[in-house]
């Protein structure tokens, strides 16, 4: 299943604007370049939309740099209200980091490796318990990766894609 952002890699090398637009962390913005770059390709407001209207025109690349001209100022804006969201975020979270560690509370100051713990034991039990359904294990696996990684990774590599994550794709049994 395709999101905007599949869209945004598709369209880079055309037009890198309107790609850093559709592939930003903020869903709204995303989802508005989206419905931009659909209208003006004449089809539905959905990713797999546009992408299936891409591979089918071999013009529809050079309509989207057209495009990222016509709308090159709003496209600017755009990718300036995702760096501010994106700042406001990194601050928040650098602010709950900083408030759990200076808290007094043993739980605040060790609720990531608890749950560190908890996913390392769900894992090692689900993998030996014949019941467990290989789908949702599938799911806890990959629940588990996003704890490992934000643990011992940070929250860097996160943030800046180097780990994405494939919620609700299909990915069991893979």
């Amino acid at each position: 299943m395709a999101d905007w952002k599949d869209v945004g890699r598709a369209v880079a090398r055309v037009a890198p604007v309107l790609a850093g637009v559709l592939g930003g962390p903020v869903g709204a913005v995303a989802g508005a370049a989206g419905a931009l770059v659909a209208s003006w390709l004449g089809t539905e407001a959905d990713p797999q939309a546009v992408q299936a209207a891409l591979a089918a025109d071999p013009q529809a690349m050079i309509r989207l740099k057209e495009l990222e001209l016509a709308q090159q100022e709003r496209l600017l804006a755009w990718q300036e209200r995702q760096l501010a969201a994106e700042t406001e975020f990194e601050r928040s979270l650098t602010g709950r980091h900083t408030a759990d560690a200076a808290s007094d509370s043993w739980l605040s100051k060790n609720v990531r490796p608890l749950c560190l713990l908890v996913f390392t034991l769900a894992l090692v039990g689900g993998t030996f318990a014949p019941q467990v359904d290989g789908g949702k294990l599938d799911a806890l696996a990959e629940l588990g990766f996003g704890v490992y990684g934000y643990y011992f990774l940070g929250r860097s590599a996160f943030d800046k894609g180097a780990v994405r994550l494939r919620w609700g794709r299909g990915s069991a049994g893979r």
